[in-house]
């Protein structure tokens, strides 16, 4: 953004250095705040760039205050959302979207019911990390951590996410290690392998969500029919012999369809010997879509046979869902489709 700006005209590094350091890690609330540079300076930024690509449209807090999901519109007019996840230890974790829908459409997630509007570019998917920064940095606090895991699948909005990395990353702008970056992905396989081959090595958390083919091709037939789950598996030995890192592996657990001791049991024995961390989701729901949570003793029986078997396993902690802003219930209140 500012590259473009300063090289027509003309300006020199330290002008770039200032206007990053308010912009990104200051969190500046408008381009009148760049004190750094002169006013005849910040008017022609004004004209020539949007301050945000996005228009906010409302903030919603959780009960606990602990989550924020925010509504914003594209300047085309497409809804999007994304979620600020305040921890006690200190963390500050952005949910971000990099789509407005998703064309994956998996039966039990909220947003696939949109359909499909268009990718995110990648300044729209900044722009709504810098929401939240804006609101922590004057509290004493900023972003810490990023999770492509809101709307919309990363891999088939590759150049945009990369772009966004790059700046999520740069110690000049918002300089989130990448270590604190998770990618979510239901799995398309060539695109995760360029993605990854570039040099790009976020976290990568895997939505399995059955532990069979069959069982997946019928909660997520898009991707299954696509990528059969024999092949996700090829990637993800790819993934451990080339890099030695562990995936985390989403399960979302829905009564009655894939959170028997059987499914775990099977399971257990499709991570066997992997690097492998099984994170585990009650199913939450959505006006829409006819599924039922698991129960915690369900959920509960679940993790202990998958421990019991060797497999490394949590329970997410759900955060949001009274504002649904919750894992798969990310649709906006806005949308001509709700």
């Amino acid at each position: 953004m500012i590259e473009h700006f300063a090289n027509t005209h003309n300006l020199p590094k330290y002008k770039i250095d200032q206007f990053n350091n308010q912009y990104y890690k200051q969190a500046i609330p408008s381009f009148d705040k760049l004190s750094t540079w002169s006013k005849e300076l910040r008017e022609l930024l004004k004209q020539e760039v949007e301050f945000s690509t996005l228009t906010h449209i409302k903030d919603n807090h959780s009960s606990d205050g602990k989550t924020i999901k925010t509504e914003f519109k594209t300047k085309d007019g497409f809804d999007i959302e994304a979620v600020l996840m305040q921890y006690s230890d200190g963390r500050n974790s952005v949910c971000v979207s990099c789509m407005s829908g998703c064309p994956v459409g998996c039966s039990f997630c909220a947003t696939g019911k949109m359909g499909f509007h268009r990718n995110l570019t990648y300044r729209e998917i900044v722009d709504q990390i810098l929401h939240f920064q804006r609101m922590l940095v004057p509290k004493g606090r900023r972003v810490t951590n990023l999770v492509y895991m809101g709307m919309g699948e990363p891999m088939l909005n590759l150049t945009n996410i990369e772009k966004s990395i790059d700046i999520v990353n740069n110690m000049d702008k918002l300089s989130i290690g990448i270590r604190h970056v998770t990618i979510s992905t239901v799995g398309y396989v060539p695109q995760l392998k360029e993605f990854f081959s570039k040099g790009y090595i976020p976290r990568l958390a895997i939505s399995l969500h059955a532990p069979n083919q069959k069982l997946r091709a019928s909660i997520m037939s898009t991707i299954s029919k696509l990528y059969p789950l024999e092949q996700l598996m090829e990637f993800a030995t790819w993934y451990e012999d080339t890099y030695n890192k562990r995936i985390t592996y989403e399960y979302t657990l829905i009564k009655g369809i894939n959170d028997q001791p059987e499914h775990a049991i099977e399971l257990s024995q499709l991570l066997y010997k992997r690097l492998a961390f099984v994170n585990l989701i009650k199913f939450n729901t959505y006006k829409d879509i006819d599924y039922e949570a698991s129960s915690n003793n369900t959920v509960d029986r679940f993790r202990k046979v998958l421990e019991n078997r060797g497999i490394n396993t949590t329970t997410r902690r759900s955060m949001g869902s009274d504002i649904g802003g919750a894992c798969g219930q990310l649709h906006p209140t806005n949308s001509s489709n709700t």
